[in-house]
């Protein structure tokens, strides 16, 4: 079954590229098993100084533009939780700010669309550091909350309370285009912030049970050592297509995911 003629549009919210991994390849991929847009998230690669991260924002826009000859491409920019525990532990704390100002004009002049990704590692580290980063993380919200865009999280493992903390820390701060990437299928607590769910079909499945809104992501990685960590790009595609295929996922749903909430949330005309 052809998932275009099911579903014009299928978004992947959340996938990494690399040149040096299948790159466009893997967008070509996506493209043949019915995928139609991308979110791109700048994939970390640990700038040691505002300059690097500029030319690193720079270099994900253009494969923005690379992408595009294929597919939808929208850019979402940030400071990767891992990027800021290394900074942040060689006594660069005032660069991880720096860097977190200096991504409110690509977001204003529209060069990128969100935010992301921010938040806490999901990695044990020092009391010292999850605490500043939980401050990290906070200002970025409040970045996200004035510059009125799309932020995506990057957390540790999160249980219900967690999930409620999290969701109750937005909700005080005044932020209302929260995704939380990387999200489990157990959605039945969110309330503030949007889940982005890995796109496994029992995932997809179970999320549907629950009726609240949320995203697909593959979260796809594009590195050479680990090819198709986490998810394969042919994932969101494929699971829609086939959840549409067996009556578990309606054409409204679909829509719903894929094409209405992705581009409300993102401003995407």
């Amino acid at each position: 079954m052809n998932s275009m003629k099911l579903n014009p549009v299928i978004t992947d919210n959340h996938m990494h590229l690399d040149r040096k991994g299948a790159y466009l390849e893997a967008v070509k991929q996506f493209q043949r098993a019915g995928g139609t847009r991308i979110i791109l998230v700048q994939k970390p690669s640990f700038p040691t100084s505002l300059d690097q991260f500029t030319a690193y924002v720079e270099d994900t826009l253009a494969t923005c533009r690379e992408v595009r000859e294929y597919v939808d491409c929208h850019a979402v920019i940030g400071l990767h939780p891992a990027e800021f525990d290394r900074l942040y532990n060689s006594g660069k704390k005032r660069l991880c700010y720096e860097i977190l100002y200096a991504i409110k004009p690509y977001i204003q002049e529209k060069r990128a669309v969100a935010m992301g990704e921010f938040g806490t590692p999901h990695y044990p580290v020092s009391r010292d550091t999850c605490r500043e980063a939980r401050q990290f993380m906070i200002e970025a919200l409040h970045v996200s909350r004035e510059c009125d865009c799309p932020i995506q999280l990057h957390t540790e493992s999160l249980d219900e309370h967690s999930i409620r903390v999290l969701d109750g820390l937005v909700r005080e701060i005044g932020c209302k285009k929260v995704i939380k990437h990387f999200s489990s299928p157990a959605i039945s607590t969110y309330e503030t912030m949007i889940p982005s769910v890995l796109a496994t079909e029992s995932n997809i499945t179970e999320a549907l049970s629950t009726g609240r809104p949320f995203l697909m992501e593959t979260d796809y990685i594009d590195d050479p050592k680990r090819p198709g960590a986490v998810l394969g790009p042919k994932t969101v595609p494929r699971t829609t297509c086939r959840l549409l295929k067996n009556g578990i996922l309606s054409m409204e749903g679909a829509h719903r995911i894929h094409q209405e909430m992705i581009e409300s949330l993102y401003s995407i005309e």
